[in-house]
């Protein structure tokens, strides 16, 4: 099973009708020490929380496709739908795993996930949104109930919450991000132990991160 590193999981499930979709959110909680196992050799699960809002008539396919959906996440997903005045909403709360990219396909020979958190230490640690070859599965599945309905790539923003519980202090690093609606070109910030920084990637068409995968880079002290 591939990591598609070229691809950018912006939204994690996007079951988009193609004439009307709300910008998607995908958030994602790291913590300092899970990072450094997964650098060591470990491969574990992450939570996630995905949620869009479909501006358009439900006559039943979102039920379909979060069917089609439990197949390719974690067991213990959580599929939540609520109807408001501009439209349907729908929650997913679900994990994905985080490694390195050997132990990330091994992983994934025996558990269906349609992204990954792809950890890389070229002298710093990288922390990388990928999406899988499971998500061309999804979509083709969600294709085959209606033809506007889809599994797509990227999505409009991703939000990743790192939170230091390590013992020493611990550098996050990102380019071309907002963090407290603020822009950034380059963020820096030291994370004392229980500190946090929530960065946030923006995914829409004008953004750099429609082309490649929103990274984080780690330095432990």
């Amino acid at each position: 099973m591939k990591i598609k590193l070229a691809n950018v999981l912006g939204s994690f499930l996007l079951i988009l009708f193609l004439s009307s979709c709300s910008p998607s959110v995908l958030d994602v909680t790291l913590y300092t020490t899970d990072i450094e196992a997964a650098n060591e050799g470990e491969v574990f699960e992450v939570p996630v929380r995905a949620s869009f809002t479909m501006y358009s008539d439900d006559d039943g396919e979102l039920e379909t496709a979060s069917a089609i959906a439990e197949k390719y996440l974690a067991p213990d997903s959580v599929f939540s739908q609520s109807s408001g005045d501009w439209g349907e909403t729908l929650v997913i709360e679900t994990t994905i795993p985080i490694g390195t990219l050997d132990n990330l396909q091994n992983y994934l020979a025996n558990n269906n996930r349609v992204a990954v958190l792809l950890v890389e230490n070229n002298g710093e640690i990288e922390v990388s949104l990928n999406s899988t070859d499971y998500s061309d599965a999804l979509n083709s599945e969600l294709s085959d109930i209606n033809f506007m309905l889809g599994f797509e790539l990227p999505g409009d923003s991703t939000n990743f919450r790192v939170i230091s519980d390590s013992r020493n202090n611990v550098q996050v690093d990102a380019t071309a991000v907002f963090v407290s609606e603020k822009p950034y070109l380059y963020f820096s910030k030291e994370l004392e132990r229980r500190d946090e920084a929530e960065i946030v990637f923006k995914g829409t068409s004008g953004s750099v991160y429609s082309e490649i995968n929103p990274i984080i880079y780690i330095n432990f002290q």
